[in-house]
């Protein structure tokens, strides 16, 4: 017999990996009650409401970025090699936060965020790496540095995503697909 979770942090396991393993419309009070082997009310005390559930994601979804863009963003070396650590960080993103940029390619952008009363300065790391491999030589600075930054982020992140929820081989490893996806894409911007 399965065993009831009812705590919060245990029921939102719960709404998550449903949402990983069968999308939005799986967010209902029924479905996650039942997996979880509790009652309807249950999950509506804890607030799990498909909208709480998006915005949970989403807040974590920007501290997870905040954080792992900061070491590329203020460590040492050239500006490229920043921009490839920045790349891999986007990867690392994406990795924690699997389940729900699975599910909707517009986690990032501003009114899907401003919707969930969330801040978000995407582009300004990306922007002072740049100014950073322009300053040192070892890129030049893009004519339109946040179409450059809108493409190169999109191909990793979306490519990344794609590769990890639906295509994943057994032993493949995040770290894998993502130096495999960053690779790929850094011979088409690094100096020849």
């Amino acid at each position: 017999m399965k065993q009831a979770v009812s705590s919060r942090s245990a029921l939102l396991d719960t709404a998550i990996a449903l949402l990983h393993e069968r999308g939005w419309s799986a967010l209902n009070l029924e479905s996650i009650a039942e997996r979880a082997g509790v009652s309807r009310a249950t999950v509506w005390r804890a607030g799990l409401t498909r909208s709480a559930v998006e915005r949970i994601l989403r807040e974590q979804l920007a501290a997870d970025y905040r954080e792992l863009m900061w070491v590329p963003l203020t460590g040492p070396g050239p500006g490229d090699q920043r921009l490839t650590a920045a790349l891999l960080a986007l990867c690392a993103v994406a990795e924690r936060n699997l389940p729900l940029l699975a599910h909707t390619e517009t986690a990032f952008h501003g009114p899907d965020l401003d919707a969930a009363g969330i801040q978000l300065d995407y582009f300004g790391p990306w922007l002072r790496i740049l100014e950073l491999a322009a300053a040192d030589g070892s890129l030049p600075m893009p004519e339109d540095p946040y179409t450059f930054i809108g493409t190169l982020s999109n191909a990793v992140l979306l490519t990344y995503v794609h590769l990890r929820a639906y295509h994943a081989q057994p032993g493949d490893t995040a770290e894998h697909t993502a130096r495999q996806v960053v690779n790929l894409l850094a011979n088409g911007y690094l100096p020849r």
